[in-house]
């Protein structure tokens, strides 16, 4: 038989207040075998002493009694740290006190580091529940979202996705987004799918954490980036959400095609492209400001291809007759009313049209040189002009 010490003996004999004592005093040595029993103690009891503060009490100290400093954990035999993995488990979901339930939460990624597997399974059942049955929120809830967002799986993927879809838990979206984020991490499929099946409207508060997870691994981000903007684009005439909603959009355009410019990333030319004519649209119906517009403009040049040269070649072409238009008015060969294209849109279009330097741009800026557009403007087309490849 295994010596028992005289602790032990008191902490079987004791009652429930003495045992308690017992826990507060013990020496290193002697604590997991009599937390142990507390522990199970605890776990046989609660039906015959269900709310009971004093039992709480006890589970409490014993739980705190519990080292939580990895290396005094790791002294502990590994099947010795798994059997307490499985009775904070159990403390768990037999107690319903929040503190109780906290504290469990709080140690038990500590304890279950030899069996990761049922740990995630146990997260994954308790936060799936939660979410079906609406649990209010709780501070548990968010550290159980938080842990299995360090150690889950494809189910907990899952999981935390539809908490974050849902914002069932306002309180604690941000968690579930840092969670999913870090569960997709070294996933790109994971990735693509949770863009392929959210609402567009949320498309920019996921890239959003992932851009800050994948900040280190920028070939990676680059392929999310262009691949959402992808889906997104072939999905934008669903979109019928309110003004709210379609300026989120419009945020995951800028955010995305920033990302591609500000890395060259050439793999996305065609999508920038079709980009730009999407954010053309939104601008000519307010949802886009100017300044903003004028940054894509810029930016575009940096993923370039003859597609793009084309489109900026036509949005420049729009102007011309804008203010050929307005040059008929003038002298009173039209009655038709025109307001003049923004000068610095203009600009910024003529700039893009000669860096890119495709010579189908020609006849759109030299057109520029031939009406009353500003100065300045018909310097930069001269300018833009002489740099065109012939």
């Amino acid at each position: 038989m295994f010596a028992v010490s005289a602790k032990e003996k008191a902490f079987v004999k004791g009652n429930i207040a003495e045992k308690i004592l017992i826990l507060q005093n013990l020496d290193e040595s002697e604590k997991i075998p009599i937390v142990q029993k507390g522990l199970d103690f605890s776990i046989e009891n609660v039906s015959v002493l269900a709310q009971d503060e004093e039992l709480n009490s006890l589970v409490l100290s014993c739980i705190s009694a519990l080292p939580d400093d990895a290396s005094r954990i790791k002294k502990i035999k590994k099947k010795e740290q798994q059997k307490l993995s499985e009775k904070l488990m159990a403390i768990f979901k037999l107690f319903g006190d929040t503190k109780i339930k906290s504290a469990s939460m709080e140690k038990l990624p500590l304890y279950s580091k030899a069996d990761r597997q049922m740990l995630v399974e146990f997260l994954n059942d308790y936060l799936e529940s939660a979410f079906k049955t609406g649990e209010k929120e709780e501070n548990v809830l968010e550290s159980a979202i938080v842990t299995v967002g360090q150690v889950g799986n494809e189910n907990s993927l899952t999981v935390v996705f539809n908490i974050w879809h849902s914002k069932i838990w306002p309180a604690y979206q941000k968690s579930a987004g840092d969670a999913l984020a870090l569960l997709c991490h070294d996933s790109f499929s994971d990735i693509i799918k949770i863009f392929s099946i959210s609402n567009i409207g949320e498309f920019e508060i996921f890239f959003s954490l992932l851009k800050n997870s994948l900040k280190n691994d920028t070939n990676s981000l680059c392929s999310v980036a262009e691949n959402a903007l992808l889906i997104a684009i072939n999905n934008a005439e669903k979109l019928t959400a309110s003004t709210e909603e379609k300026k989120a959009f419009v945020a995951f355009q800028i955010e995305t095609q920033a990302v591609l410019a500000e890395n060259k990333w050439s793999h996305a030319s065609s999508v920038v492209n079709s980009n730009m004519l999407l954010l053309k649209k939104s601008y000519d119906e307010g949802l886009l400001s100017e300044t903003d517009f004028i940054k894509m403009i810029e930016s575009s040049v940096q993923v370039p291809s003859e597609d793009l040269a084309k489109t900026l070649t036509e949005m420049l072409s729009d102007c011309n007759s804008t203010v050929e238009k307005i040059d008929r008015i003038v002298v009173g060969d039209s009655d038709e009313k025109s307001t003049m294209p923004a000068r610095n849109v203009v600009l910024a279009l003529i700039k893009a049209l000669g860096e890119l330097g495709d010579k189908t741009a020609f006849d759109a800026l030299l057109y520029v040189t031939y009406i009353s557009y500003p100065l300045e403007v018909i310097d930069e087309a001269k300018m833009s002009l002489a740099k065109l490849n012939w």
